[in-house]
C-alpha cells in the first residue's frame, strides 16, 4: 500500500472532514519540503516565479514560517520579477497545482478501494459540503450518504449540548464530543476554517 492510501484510512478515522485534514496535512508536508530542502532547486524556483502563492496559501506559510530565510529568498526573488515587469499567476501557485494533483489521487482511491476504506470511517467523519460539491457521481452520493449518518449523531450530540445549558435541566458539565459539536457542525458546512486542534 502506498503512503497516500494510508494516509487516507488514518484521516477516515478522525473526527471532522477528513478531506479538509488531509488538505491540511498536505499544504503543511509541501511548504516545509519545498523552504527547507527545495528553495534553491531552479525548477522549483521557476514554478514559483511563474506563479507565486495565492493568498491562502500565503497565508498559510506565513502562519507556518517554516524556514524565514527560505520565504525571503522566494520572495527576493519575486520581487526581482515584478519590477522587471513580470506578475506572477495565482492560478499557477505550485501549492495549489499539487494540491489538485494529490486530492485527484485521493479521489481515485476513494472510487476505487471504498468497500475497504468505508470500514475506517470514524464515529464522528463527515465531508464538508464544500468538499462534497467538488466530488463526482456516484463517489459524491455514497460519501454523502455516510456523511448524513455522521449528522444525525453530531445533530444529537449538539441537542443535548443545548440542553445542559437550561438551567431547569440537567446542570451537567458538557462530555468533550458535546463541547466540540458545534464546531464540527460549522465545519460541515464551511470546511476546516475553524481554528481548532485536530488529533
Amino acid at each position: 500500500m502506498d503512503r497516500t492510501f494510508l494516509e487516507l484510512r488514518e484521516a477516515l478515522g478522525k473526527p471532522g472532514c477528513f478531506l479538509c485534514r488531509l488538505e491540511e496535512s498536505y499544504v503543511r508536508r509541501f511548504l516545509e519540503a519545498l523552504f527547507y530542502e527545495f528553495v534553491t532547486d531552479r525548477g522549483v524556483r521557476e514554478k514559483i516565479r511563474k506563479g507565486g502563492f495565492c493568498k491562502d496559501h500565503a497565508r498559510r506559510l506565513f502562519a507556518l514560517r517554516p524556514s524565514i530565510l527560505g520565504i525571503a529568498i522566494v520572495y527576493q526573488d519575486l520581487l526581482h520579477q515584478y519590477l522587471s515587469g513580470t506578475v506572477p499567476d495565482a492560478k499557477l501557485c505550485p501549492v495549489c497545482l499539487g494540491l489538485q494533483e494529490y486530492l485527484t489521487r485521493i479521489v481515485h482511491l476513494l472510487g476505487k478501494h471504498w468497500e475497504d476504506l468505508h470500514q475506517s470511517w470514524g464515529k464522528e467523519t463527515f465531508v464538508c459540503l464544500p468538499h462534497l460539491a467538488s466530488l463526482p457521481e456516484p463517489l459524491r452520493g455514497r460519501l454523502e450518504d455516510t456523511t448524513k449518518v455522521t449528522l444525525q449523531g453530531i445533530l444529537d450530540t449538539l441537542s443535548s449540548f443545548i440542553e445542559k445549558f437550561d438551567y431547569q435541566k440537567s446542570g451537567l458539565p458538557p462530555k468533550p464530543e458535546e463541547a466540540r459539536s458545534w464546531q464540527e457542525a460549522m465545519e460541515f458546512f464551511v470546511g476546516d476554517l475553524v481554528e481548532r486542534k485536530k488529533s
